[in-house]
């Protein structure tokens, strides 16, 4: 991980925080909307809205779509907004239009000293509102074109000789164990984390909370994928709680034993898109995922073997 990289990692986590300094300032607002003074809400409102802005003008446009989280978090800092206000509207009572005091007000501002409307000057100040469209003209004109027709010589394709290579060999075996080997050792790692992570907590470990990695929805899916031969070896248990959320722990030795000399096998489907994804984000408000694996690396020593 290069210097640049976590940069923008540590850049991300403080805009997260940010965003979340304003969802408890905008519940705070929402509680006092319908007794506070109307203009502090609104004032305040403005405040949270200018600062959510400039949190989005920090990051690139590349750094929204690869980062999920900060989206969302900032969807949910508008419509906070967009609740506090309307509570606030509702405490003024009248907030009706007048459209004649709107045209009092018109007139009187452009109104000269005789008293006779100044349209000029009403043009001028409307005019640097509006943003007109540039003309464009096309060279052609009303000049029907017709594009000309390029007659084509077809090429006489040379015939190639066939090279015999000899008799395809099946692939040694040594592929295979190497292979074989290097998701072994894949395994191995992500074992020694979920063992680390249930020594710590003293208790089962959520399964959402264990495979969401909130940068990156394929590594999420990867990690579901290589707990599922954990599994299936014996070496972690897949249960359910009181509320019937499915959770990890590390299995006994006994258990181990058990899970080898059993013959049949019990198969389970879970279901996982991207909106379950950003929904267990959410809930478990995971910032960094738990199992750290250099993909990169490993993809990498694979291939040189």
């Amino acid at each position: 991980m290069d210097r640049e990289e976590v940069q923008t990692k540590m850049q991300r986590s403080l805009r997260k925080k940010k965003y979340k300094e304003l969802l408890e300032e905008g519940a705070q607002l929402g509680l006092r909307a319908e007794t506070a003074d109307p203009v502090e809400t609104f004032q305040a409102v403005q405040k949270i809205m200018e600062t959510s802005n400039a949190l989005q003008n920090e990051g690139r446009i590349k750094d929204r779509a690869e980062n999920a989280t900060e989206v969302l978090m900032d969807a949910q800092v508008l419509r906070m907004s967009h609740d506090v206000v309307h509570a606030a509207m509702q405490r003024m009572g009248n907030s009706e239009f007048l459209d004649e005091e709107f045209v009092g007000i018109i007139l009187s501002s452009f109104d000269s000293e005789q008293g006779i409307e100044n349209w000029e000057k009403l043009t001028r100040e409307a005019a640097a509102v509006f943003h007109m469209s540039k003309h464009s003209q096309s060279l052609y004109g009303a000049f029907e074109h017709e594009p000309v027709v390029v007659q084509k010589e077809a090429k006489q394709r040379a015939q190639r000789q066939r090279t015999d290579y000899g008799e395809a060999k099946k692939p040694d075996t040594v592929d295979k164990l190497q292979k074989k080997e290097k998701s072994a050792q894949k395994l191995n790692l992500i074992f020694n984390q979920i063992l680390k992570i249930y020594e710590q907590r003293r208790k089962p470990i959520p399964y959402f909370e264990l495979i969401i990695d909130p940068e990156d929805f394929m590594n999420t899916v990867d990690n579901a994928f290589q707990i599922s031969f954990l599994i299936r070896d014996g070496r972690v248990a897949l249960l359910n709680d009181p509320n019937h959320d499915p959770i990890i722990r590390p299995t006994t030795q006994k258990e181990n034993e058990q899970a080898q000399r059993m013959t049949e096998t019990t198969q389970a489907i879970l279901g996982l898109n991207t909106r379950k994804w950003r929904e267990m984000i959410e809930r478990f408000q995971v910032d960094e995922p738990l199992l750290i694996l250099n993909r990169e690396e490993l993809n990498m020593t694979q291939s040189q073997k």
